[in-house]
């Protein structure tokens, strides 16, 4: 868990330093306050990620040791990483009001979460726009209702994933 919540302030910090690498050009300036805000939500979301994954394995191991054993250890560990990952995420969501009712994210709150602080008009509407593209793919994706569990973790880890890859494009200057 630990280990999610680090490659995900790094997938931040990335971001961060590919802004600060963009400069140069007046792109993509980012706040410092903005990577302090997330690492805190996503401390405050660690013990509510924890339980949830126990109370799964728990259930997992009930049904069927077997299965667990025969796993092979490196895709489970990958599998993992992604699934805590996304969980971390859509605890950060939820924490700062960037759902709506059903837990989907939200293209206004996905981008005050990812532009917060910025002053650039640029880089804000590039979020915004990376925001509503992955949402419109993600929206095609879903299945019907409200999604939970696995299904809200890896919603959430590919709209990240999505997002990051289109404001690295923006920032890069290759959009």
């Amino acid at each position: 868990l630990v280990d999610a919540a680090v490659s995900l302030l790094l997938i931040f910090l990335v971001l961060a330093t590919r802004a600060e690498d963009a400069q140069k050009e007046k792109r993509c300036q980012t706040p410092a306050i903005a990577p302090h805000r997330v690492e805190k939500v996503i401390s405050d979301c660690q013990d509510e990620i924890k339980l949830a994954i126990l109370q799964e394995a728990l259930e997992e191991l009930e049904q069927s040791t077997a299965v667990l054993a025969s796993r092979v250890k490196r895709d489970l560990f990958t599998e993992d990483e992604r699934l805590i990952a996304g969980c971390l995420l859509q605890c950060v969501y939820r924490k700062v009001r960037a759902v709506d009712a059903t837990g989907f994210p939200t293209r206004e709150g996905l981008t005050r979460l990812y532009a917060e602080g910025v002053q650039e008009r640029g880089y804000y509407l590039a979020t915004a726009r990376a925001s509503q593209q992955c949402l419109q793919t993600a929206h095609q994706r879903r299945l019907v209702g409200k999604p939970s569990g696995k299904q809200a973790c890896n919603l959430a880890y590919d709209t990240f994933e999505c997002i990051s890859n289109k404001i690295s494009e923006y920032c890069n200057g290759t959009n």
